[in-house]
């Protein structure tokens, strides 16, 4: 298969923070998943986005060592395979195939719940699918165009959260202190107390709905300075914390009876209680305008990542060999971004609960390899050399990590929803192992993964 061309370094700092915080988007964490949180743990929703982000913070500096040292457009599983082996780095690719068609349909499937109030007619499916077949043909543009799109639906996010923020704490209906102490979960209508395994699960929803600054790793191919997407990762995690806790504490706060709170998406209904019909018809236009940036950005992101395993000759040599082809005049990955935005379509039929507790149960895996990528590899020698960045604390951080994920799994499996997420990962991990051992490993030579330019790693690495 002949070599891949490389993506261009055309972005700097604030281009790959934009776009980052447009793919993680704050608005759908919170509007989205949030919603999907609230219903479980109710009032609850704000602790559980406290310690959510509180652990995606401990969680993220692994990650963000790796990418720095590894600055690969595939992101978690070409930085896991540098450090624990193809094996490894293909069952993250296998979580990844799953993951990535989950967030971005779980991003799309909120775009109706939000134009609601302008078009209460409007099919959620349908509409989620029309919606990633535009984002989709614009995430084809050049990839500086595309930031500046993003960065300013960017604005318009971030606006509509601060107008929810301040509906909340301006008209409380109960105190701080009580929302922190006394969390009231609602079911029929009814007051009910958490169970650890709810508690848990929500928690670890709310972690996965934090993260995504890891994502600007996938841009780190196409950054002027690659080492410095480590400490961008970090700076990008304290940011999204601070936008998204304070919205849910709003909604906490603010939140009048349990009718806010059970409603098929208690923004909105939370938002209708104290805005005036006109300002939330303009919030949920915003929060829809958000929530399409997101998916956007979540196409252009992850169209890097397939765009990669073409790179890496994951699949069969012809789709590898059509996954590496870059538009002549835009210089993206035309192909791998279609093929995302079309799979991503697919998973809209699944249905909002399963795609969020798919992403959950996804997570607790992905951030227990990247700590343990993160630990050997400092031990080897193999990451925070240099300029690159170095997390604090080691090994501190990795530790606790991976107490919290094995915590978080055996509680969440105690809920049966987590379980049925639990065992969908668990299969996908297994289809990962069989189409390693039986394909890629049977090729002459085996198979290894490639840098930038389709050099070996270490090569790729000294070059930085």
């Amino acid at each position: 298969m002949a070599q891949a061309q490389s993506l261009e370094r055309t972005l700097g700092p604030v281009a790959v923070a934009l776009l980052t915080l447009s793919v993680l988007s704050p608005a759908t964490s919170v509007l989205v998943t949030g919603a999907d949180v609230v219903h479980q743990v109710g009032t609850g929703a704000a602790l559980a986005f406290l310690a959510g982000g509180l652990l995606t913070l401990v969680f993220t500096v692994a990650q963000a060592e790796l990418g720095a040292s590894f600055p690969f457009a595939g992101g978690d599983y070409a930085m896991i395979g540098q450090v624990l082996g193809p094996r490894a780095g293909f069952v993250q690719f296998g979580l990844d195939l799953l993951s990535t068609p989950v967030f971005i349909a779980l991003t799309a499937s909120g775009i109706a719940l939000y134009l609601h109030g302008v078009a209460p007619g409007l099919p959620p499916v349908p509409t989620a699918i029309g919606a990633l077949a535009v984002a989709t043909a614009g995430a084809i543009l050049h990839v500086r165009t595309s930031a500046v799109v993003t960065g300013v639906f960017l604005g318009i996010e971030l606006a509509a959260l601060a107008l929810v923020t301040a509906l909340g704490f301006a008209e409380p209906a109960r105190g701080l202190g009580e929302v922190l102490t006394a969390p009231v979960a609602v079911a029929n209508g009814l007051a009910m107390p958490l169970t650890l395994g709810v508690a848990a699960g929500a928690v670890s929803a709310a972690s996965w709905a934090v993260s995504g600054a890891g994502q600007a790793i996938y841009f780190a191919e196409e950054l002027h300075d690659p080492v410095r997407v480590g400490r961008l990762v970090v700076r990008i995690t304290v940011l999204s914390i601070v936008t998204m806790v304070l919205p849910v504490l709003a909604l906490a706060v603010g939140s009048r009876g349990p009718a806010t709170l059970a409603a098929d998406s208690p923004f909105a209904a939370f938002i209708a209680q104290h805005a005036s019909p006109a300002l939330a018809t303009a919030i949920g236009l915003g929060i829809a305008a958000a929530l399409f940036n997101a998916v956007m950005a979540g196409v252009i992101c992850y169209g890097r990542w397939l765009w990669s395993s073409g790179r890496d000759r994951i699949w069969a040599a012809p789709v590898s060999r059509a996954l590496v082809r870059l538009h002549p005049r835009f210089g993206s990955p035309w192909v791998a971004t279609l093929s995302v935005g079309a799979t991503a379509m697919a998973f809209t039929l699944l249905g909002l609960r399963l795609l969020v507790l798919l992403s959950a149960a996804n997570g607790i895996v992905n951030w227990a390899l990247l700590n343990v990528a993160g630990f050997v590899g400092r031990q080897r020698g193999l990451t925070g050399q240099g300029r690159a960045y170095r997390a604090p604390l080691f090994p501190l951080t990795n530790v606790v990590t991976l107490i919290a994920v094995a915590g978080l799994a055996v509680l969440t499996a105690q809920d049966a929803d987590g379980r049925t997420g639990e065992l969908i990962v668990a299969a996908d991990i297994v289809a990962a192992l069989v189409y390693h051992h039986f394909v890629l490993a049977k090729r002459p030579g085996g198979w290894r993964m490639v840098g930038p330019g389709g050099r070996p790693a270490a090569i790729a690495k000294a070059a930085l």
